[in-house]
């Protein structure tokens, strides 16, 4: 009866939902277009593959949208059969779509949908020709099946649409449907046919998004769009949420009220404590293959007040980027723009990527020296410090590469962050105190350097070293200074 009302209530209302124009088809395009202009910003140095989670806050209309991509141009990443990677020679087409978005063709919302999108220029004079030499182009590609589809054709309709360059142009579009099938089904059998199995086995946003995918409502597409001269290959799940709209997910817990604290944290809405780029990053400096970026629209004017990160003031050359942080397009205005970049680390937790905007005072970003470990940070001055670098790189090549480890970190976090940003401010306040910190710092350190000795392969050794580490701090922490006080005591 649920699943009845909430389905009844999307069939009422959905036509308020419509980005543009007169139904979703048009949304999907211009996300396809957002995908092929962020080429010119992200454009990878060595490694074709990238890896995206955009996070979309509608202040304005109460909405939020989730999207975790996949994308590349070469082949060898992710490749389409044969029939459709045969776009590249039929410089008409402009781009192949598949998606289970809802309302695709909003006659038949219980279909999926196949889009491909012809150039006008040269189909014929009158409206017949032009369908009829469309339908002839987009079926050499998808008339005879698509993966393990058999599409239906509907429609061929033109529609006007917006260059790189700014420009206005029309496109002919084909439409076809095809079964329906839900999102998750849709993204195993599709990831593991197209995208390579390096790809899939260094996680990174890829288990995110596998994640994201079993959410009843989230939606599924893959596309292979002409840029230039390369082909632009792209998988994605994507997920809207609302606490007001009835006909949407929910947003996780607490999100809403945070963010209308002017508290933005992108990874409340995935739900996880940290986040990992892809193994095949690893140990490199590829700063533009994995990038989180957070768009917030509102009604008011805004800016970005503080950040618990870097904030790369410019990013016009690879120089530009010291160390992992936001860069802003848009710090303040009715629009925020903000991609997060990573340098050489492997791992961002919830802390590090939070930020807060607030009313437009004009004044600049707040560093906050709260990301990572933000205790040792502020103790021995700079996150390029060796201690800091060390606890660092333990954390995420040792630490983390257990599932144990991984869920000691989680709670761990939710711990340290309670009362650590306390401590390093009044650190940086008082530099007695930052030194006593600095000095008490050390037997930990010292205790944690045996782990970079230890051979540890399974769940069980990261378990037995880990309580080891624990047991050994207690001890110098605690019981020796109890027992040596005692003995002070007797003496006196």
């Amino acid at each position: 009866m649920l699943k009845f009302l909430i389905f009844l209530g999307i069939l009422i209302i959905s036509p308020f939902f419509l980005m543009d124009a007169s139904s979703l088809e048009i949304e999907i395009q211009k996300e396809s277009d957002r995908i092929i202009d962020s080429m010119g910003w992200l454009r990878p140095d060595k490694i074709a593959y990238q890896e995206q989670i955009q996070i979309i806050i509608d202040d304005i209309n109460k909405k939020n949208r989730i999207s975790i991509s996949m994308l590349s141009t070469d082949p060898n990443d992710i490749r389409f059969p044969d029939y459709i990677e045969n776009i590249a020679n039929e410089p008409r087409i402009i781009s192949f779509m598949l998606t289970n978005q809802f309302a695709c063709i909003p006659t038949q919302i219980d279909r999926a949908c196949i889009v491909v999108d012809v150039k006008r220029e040269g189909l014929g004079k009158n409206i017949t020709e032009i369908r009829e030499n469309t339908r002839e182009i987009s079926d050499k590609i998808v008339g005879g099946g698509v993966l393990v589809f058999n599409p239906e054709f509907i429609s061929v309709t033109l529609y006007p649409k917006t260059g790189l360059d700014g420009n206005e142009y029309m496109v002919s579009r084909a439409m076809y449907t095809i079964n329906k099938q839900p999102t998750d089904d849709l993204f195993l059998a599709l990831s593991s046919m197209l995208i390579s199995a390096d790809i899939r086995d260094a996680g990174g946003f890829y288990n995110h998004a596998k994640d994201l995918s079993k959410n009843m409502f989230s939606t599924f597409s893959i596309s292979l769009q002409t840029h230039e001269d390369k082909m632009l290959r792209t998988m994605q799940i994507t997920l809207p949420c609302s606490d007001t709209h009835i006909e949407l997910v929910d947003c996780p817990k607490e999100t809403s009220e945070k963010i209308t604290r002017g508290d933005i944290s992108p990874l409340d809405f995935i739900q996880v404590e940290n986040i990992t780029r892809s193994e095949l990053f690893w140990n490199q400096f590829l700063p533009f293959n994995s990038i989180i970026h957070v768009m917030i629209f509102s009604e008011n004017d805004s800016q970005v007040e503080s950040v618990n990160s870097s904030v790369i003031e410019k990013l016009q050359h690879i120089s530009d980027i010291q160390e992992n942080g936001w860069f802003f397009s848009s710090k303040s205005g009715t629009k925020i723009d903000g991609r997060y970049i990573f340098a050489e680390e492997n791992l961002v937790n919830k802390n590090d990527l939070s930020f807060s905007i607030g009313s437009n005072s004009g004044e600049s970003i707040k560093v906050n020296e709260g990301g990572g470990c933000l205790i040792a940070t502020a103790a021995f001055g700079s996150e390029l410090a060796p201690q800091v670098q060390f606890l660092r790189e333990l954390r995420d090549n040792t630490v983390l590469q257990t599932e144990s480890g991984t869920s000691f970190m989680a709670g761990f976090n939710q711990f340290y962050y309670s009362f650590s940003p306390a401590i390093a401010d009044y650190e940086r306040e008082n530099p007695a105190f930052k030194e006593v910190v600095k000095i008490t710092l050390t037997p930990l350190l010292t205790s944690l350097t045996l782990l970079q000795y230890a051979d540890i392969d399974s769940e069980s050794e990261m378990l037995g070293y880990g309580i080891g580490i624990i047991l050994l701090n207690i001890g110098m922490y605690f019981i020796g200074p109890a027992i040596l006080i005692m003995k002070i005591k007797k003496q006196i």
